[in-house]
Parts: C-alpha cells; sequence; structure tokens
C-alpha cells in the first residue's frame, strides 16, 4: 500500500509539473482562433445585431423579407447615392448625378459606368426601368407608383422618368432610405418572378459582400467579399476584411468577455451598456470609442388642444422648468449625455438651419425665475398650498406619459416632474402600455408625452426642413390638428417649398421663418440628444470611426457601414520585446603616475566596457493570477492526497 501511495504522489508532482509546463509555455501575444467562428479571424470583421436575423430570403417587398440584422442591409445592398450626414455632402454612388426638365415634370438619371451586379451583371437603365414597371404592377400604392407616370431608357446609362406633378425632390427617391425603400432590382434576376413570392437567395446586389454560408443555430452570417467589386475600379474603394460575420448579441456577461478577448470588433450600442464600456475601458485593451447623436433627440410633445397647454407661456413656462443639463448628466446610453440644443440633431447636414440669431432670440434655458415671471404675467397665482392656479381657480396639474423604465424617456419624465412638483405644478409621470399610450395619443387624452421629437422626423433623412414641415401641414395631420401642431401659416410655407427646388436661395426666409415659427410656438422641446456610444475593438482592425475622425455615421446598423468597412486596415503587429541594447557604462576610473624627463605626470584614466542588456518584457494570454492559483491548487491536491495516505495506513 505504501508503494502504491508512492506512485499516486509521484504521478500527481509529474501531472502537476507537465500542467505548469503548458500553462507557462502559452505563446506570448498569439491570436486566438475561436471556436466557433468558421473563417481565419485575422480575415474578418466581427458585428453584432440585436434582432434574430432571417436566414433564406432578401426580398424587401414582402413582410418580413429583408436582412436587418443580417449585413444584407449594411455591406451587400447598396442605394444609388448616399449623404454624409457629419458633413452634408453627396455622394454620388452608383450615380453620376440628374437633372429636371419640364418645370420638375421630368427627371433625367446617369448611371456610372461599370457598375456590376455581385454576379458580374452591369447596373444600367433598363434595371430601373424594369424596377418602375415592376412597382406600376404589383404595389400600386407605393410612392413610385403614385408619382410616376412612365419610365423610359434613353441609353445604357441614362433614364427618363415622367412624373405626375412637378416635384424637385424626387431625386431622393433613389437615396438611402428613400422614401421607397430598396426597390431597383436586377432586371435579369427578378424578371419573371412574382415579387410576392421571390426570395432572391442568395441576394444578388451591387454591393462589396456576397453570402458565403449562414448558421441558423449560432444565429450568424458569413459574408465574402467580392474580389472584382466594381467600387474599386470606379470609386477607388474596397473593403479591407475579407469576410464579415455578423451574429446575434449573446448574454452581456458573453459578449464583454469576448470584446475583452477580441473575440468581436462591432458590439451593438443597444446591448454594449455603459458599464460595459467601462469595464472595457479600466482592461486596458485597444479600442475606440464614436459617441454620436442620433438623428431625432428626445424631447416633451405638448397636448396644445387642452388648457392651459394651449397657452404658449405655459409651454415656456415648463420649458424654463426642463432641466436639460441634469437629464443629460443622467444619461444611461452613453458615458455622457448632451443637452439638446436645437430642434434637430446637431449634425452637420443640419447646420444651415441653426440660425444663432433665432435660438438667441428663443433661448431655452433651465430658468425658473422665469417660469414664475411668464405665469404671473398670465394672471396665475399660488394657492395656499402652494399650488399655481389659473384666474378661474383651476389648479394646474398635469400628467406625463412615457415609457417604463430605465428608458431616457422615464428619466425625462421623473425630471421634469421632480422639477414642476417643487415649483408648485402638480406633476405624475404615468406608464401605460404601448397599446393604451397610443390610444392616448390618438384620442388627445394626454397631457405631456415624453419621446423622439417630431420636427426632425423626414427633415433629417433628407436634410431638408421641408420634409419635417410637411408633417405638419394641415392636410397631413388632419383630425389631429389642434392636440398637434397645425399653423396655416405653416401650410402657406410648405404648399411654396413643395414645387421650389431645395437649393434656391429664395427659399431661405422660408426655412428661417419655419425655425421660428417652432420657436415661438414650441409644441415640442427637445431636452437631451439621442446619443449611442458605439464601440470598436482594434486589436486586428483599425481605421474605425473615433470622436477626433467622425469621417461618417458610426453606426453598425446603418447601411452607411460599407463606407467605413472601406477604411478598415488590419491592425499593425503588436511591437515586439525589446531585443539586445548595447549600453557604454564606465565600469572603473585609474590613476596613473608617470616620471617624463624629470617631470611627474598624474594621469586619471576613465575604463569602459561595452555591456550587453537583455530585457525580458512578459505578455500574458491568460491573467496573472491564473498560474499561482493552479500551483496552490495542485500542491493542495497533492498535501490532500499524502493525508488521505496518511490516515488509511493509521486506520490500518
Amino acid at each position: 500500500m505504501k508503494k502504491r501511495g508512492e506512485k499516486i504522489v509521484s504521478a500527481t508532482l509529474l501531472t502537476a509539473f507537465l500542467l505548469i509546463s503548458v500553462l507557462s509555455t502559452i505563446p506570448a501575444g498569439s491570436a486566438q482562433q475561436p471556436a466557433w467562428l468558421p473563417v481565419p479571424r485575422e480575415q474578418a470583421v466581427i458585428i453584432e445585431t440585436d434582432v434574430d436575423p432571417l436566414f433564406d430570403k432578401a426580398n424587401p417587398f414582402i413582410p418580413g423579407g429583408t436582412q436587418w440584422g443580417s449585413g444584407w442591409h449594411q455591406n451587400v445592398a447598396e442605394w444609388d447615392w448616399y449623404i454624409n450626414y457629419i458633413t452634408g455632402e453627396y455622394i454620388l454612388w452608383r450615380i453620376s448625378g440628374w437633372e429636371y426638365r419640364d418645370n420638375f415634370r421630368t427627371f433625367i438619371l446617369k448611371i456610372r459606368d461599370g457598375v456590376k451586379w455581385n454576379d458580374g451583371v452591369q447596373y444600367t437603365a433598363d434595371d430601373i426601368v424594369f424596377s418602375v414597371n415592376l412597382q406600376k404592377q404589383y404595389f400600386t400604392s407605393s410612392f413610385i407608383s403614385l408619382n410616376v407616370e412612365s419610365a423610359r431608357v434613353i441609353d445604357k446609362l441614362t433614364v427618363e422618368i415622367r412624373l405626375k406633378e412637378p416635384n424637385p425632390r424626387f431625386h431622393h427617391v433613389f437615396r438611402m432610405w428613400g422614401p421607397n425603400g430598396e426597390w431597383v432590382r436586377p432586371k435579369h434576376v427578378w424578371e419573371g418572378k412574382d415579387p410576392l413570392t421571390f426570395t432572391n437567395w442568395p441576394p444578388v446586389e451591387t454591393g462589396p459582400y456576397k453570402l458565403w454560408k449562414v448558421f441558423p443555430d449560432l444565429k450568424m452570417y458569413v459574408w465574402e467579399r467580392v474580389e472584382d467589386y466594381w467600387g474599386k475600379t470606379v470609386h477607388g474603394k474596397f473593403p479591407g476584411p475579407k469576410y464579415v460575420v455578423w451574429r446575434r448579441a449573446p448574454p452581456a456577461d458573453v459578449d464583454l468577455a469576448d470584446f475583452l478577448r477580441g473575440d468581436v470588433d462591432s458590439p451593438i450600442p443597444f446591448l454594449f451598456t455603459v458599464d460595459m464600456i467601462r469595464t472595457a475601458k479600466a482592461s486596458g485593451i485597444p479600442m475606440v470609442e464614436a459617441p454620436f447623436p442620433d438623428p431625432v433627440p428626445f424631447g416633451i410633445q405638448f397636448n396644445m388642444a387642452r388648457y392651459p397647454l394651449s397657452l404658449r407661456e405655459v409651454r415656456w413656462a415648463i420649458a424654463y422648468l426642463t432641466n436639460k443639463e441634469k437629464v443629460a448628466r443622467l444619461y444611461p446610453l452613453a458615458l455622457e449625455g448632451k443637452p439638446a440644443y436645437y430642434m434637430h440633431a446637431d449634425w452637420g447636414a443640419l447646420k444651415k438651419y441653426e440660425y444663432a440669431d433665432l435660438y438667441e432670440k428663443y433661448k431655452i434655458e433651465y430658468n425658473p425665475a422665469k417660469a414664475e415671471e411668464l405665469l404671473k404675467g398670465l394672471g396665475f397665482t399660488k394657492g395656499p398650498d402652494g399650488v399655481w392656479v389659473t384666474p378661474n381657480g383651476t389648479r394646474l396639474s398635469f400628467t406625463i406619459t412615457t415609457w417604463g423604465p430605465p428608458s431616457v424617456e422615464n428619466l425625462i419624465a421623473n425630471v421634469l416632474a421632480d422639477e414642476l412638483n417643487r415649483f408648485g405644478i402638480e406633476a405624475a409621470v404615468l406608464t401605460p402600455s404601448t397599446a393604451t399610450r397610443e390610444e392616448m395619443r390618438r384620442t388627445g387624452n394626454f397631457w405631456i408625452d415624453v419621446e423622439v421629437s417630431h420636427l426632425p422626423h423626414g427633415m433629417w433623412i433628407s436634410g431638408d426642413i421641408y420634409e419635417g414641415a410637411l408633417r405638419h401641414h394641415s392636410k397631413i395631420r388632419g383630425g389631429e390638428c389642434g392636440k398637434q401642431f397645425c399653423n396655416p401659416r405653416l401650410d402657406e410655407i410648405v404648399d411654396t417649398l413643395k414645387t421650389r427646388d431645395p437649393e434656391d436661395p429664395a427659399n431661405e426666409p422660408l426655412y428661417r421663418e419655419i425655425v421660428e415659427m417652432f420657436l415661438r410656438e414650441l409644441p415640442y422641446l427637445p431636452v437631451v440628444e439621442k446619443v449611442f456610444h458605439p464601440v470598436f475593438g482594434t486589436k486586428y482592425w483599425v481605421g474605425w470611426p473615433t470622436t477626433d475622425n467622425m469621417y461618417i455615421i458610426p453606426y453598425n446598423w446603418w447601411p452607411q457601414l460599407i463606407f467605413i468597412l472601406f477604411e478598415l486596415k488590419p491592425a499593425p503587429p503588436a511591437p515586439p520585446p525589446p531585443g539586445q541594447q548595447t549600453v557604454t557604462q564606465i565600469i572603473t576610473t585609474e590613476v596613473r603616475t608617470t616620471v617624463v624627463g624629470g617631470e611627474t605626470i598624474v594621469q586619471t584614466i576613465a575604463r569602459t566596457i561595452e555591456q550587453t542588456v537583455t530585457r525580458e518584457v512578459p505578455v500574458e494570454i491568460v491573467p496573472g493570477w491564473v498560474l499561482p492559483a493552479v500551483v496552490a491548487g495542485i500542491v493542495v491536491g497533492i498535501a490532500g492526497i499524502a493525508a488521505g495516505l496518511l490516515v488509511r495506513r493509521r486506520t490500518k
């Protein structure tokens, strides 16, 4: 038994020695291939989505037919032109331009020569004419069907589209997220197919990637670069990664661990929380950040049909009681919030509507003293309980409807309610169900509603304030006028702009009038920018948008992602540990006395030596505590085995 025990101890010691040897010889800095990744890690950029993608169709014309969270929308499909919302620049991509004739009744589109679908067939005027006719035949209520009379091919790269009425903004139908969606389809693929059932699988598009393989069990797509992508020769643009991998984001703890390891490059901001960002930054991993505001700020909508919110002065009083800075400090979706100072997002593409004199004239600030002055000017007074009342004795008491926590809307509602109650206006926050809230909005059974601001809708996507104002035309609002903002003068402005070239200098006074109208009447109060906080790992790829180099919208779910992929380059290798360094040092000094010609000469000689110094730089693949912990565990295990054998011998 003694020999057997000794053998067990010896075997355990040998195992411990081998395990320690393996742990101590893990190659420093070696790239780790995730077990779930079917392509080489260094050739793939890994992006996450917050939706469960589809795996068998890419048809934009049928419900559930599009691959929003798969990469099809972002790096496979393309649009004819884009707006760089950072700068306002038009990016003419598949087209070289357009022109209008016959007082905006005829639209001429010019296609770039050399654009190809990912099966190698050229993109031509035939594709556009075919797509127009497809819309008119199958989708009679679409924007194309309602606005286009006919389309014909002038030549291979030129299309003429005859409109039913003048429309100087028709070119936007070819823009990213235009009013008809992704409607231009390759004739050679879709001709003879039923668009209500055709799967378009694998998808034939003009983008720089094509389908490689899907992994439904992993909720993952892998797209492969089109090596003869047309943009390489036409625009000089070609993506760095050979593969784009889209996967459904895993649970937060797994997602964070994957990002820290470098197993994901671009998490989805909706799910990669502020706490996760802080942890990643504290870890010291290579990464960059690109916080940026969404197009529509969070804000307050007033029900203008209900007294006293029908009074402009009351709406302004509430604006003076809205502490935007406090909301920004508590903002939960980014490391830093940003108060909303404009009626639209603070984007370069919309700066032309930031009229400094108007925003100074109608300065929206947190100022309870001004709120009190406005209410007193209306004859409102404070009752004996400290609550403000109208001249007829009605107490100022409002409910604020919003979504439940932890939404930003809920934060705004509670901060506002606290300020109103402190000031002497009764306020309570309501969080009804979605269906109930929509019914309250529809019927006007609400006081104050917190959501994203309304004016930017339509306006941001085209960069044209006309589109935002159009939403408030009385013909559009209909029965909602009253609780929603409508104004006869606004109707006149919209009707005038409808048939004018958006670039006509004569529009400028009308644009200013729209902005001043919304500031003066204040139907909506922007409170805080809807900032998202994308982060990107730079272990494998560099060239991402950053705060200092925001060259395009940094959201990975936007179709403009292709312009990010064009900028990505392999990350430079980590610098190797310093090699041998030669350092010259003074080692000793020697005093030598010599007699020359009867004179004594004293010399001090510095002796030097060239010494080679080698410095080792440890690079940890596993955390530093792992090896000591394993060794300690092994030692404890050996001690336990020995103790067990000793007890067993004594028992016998």
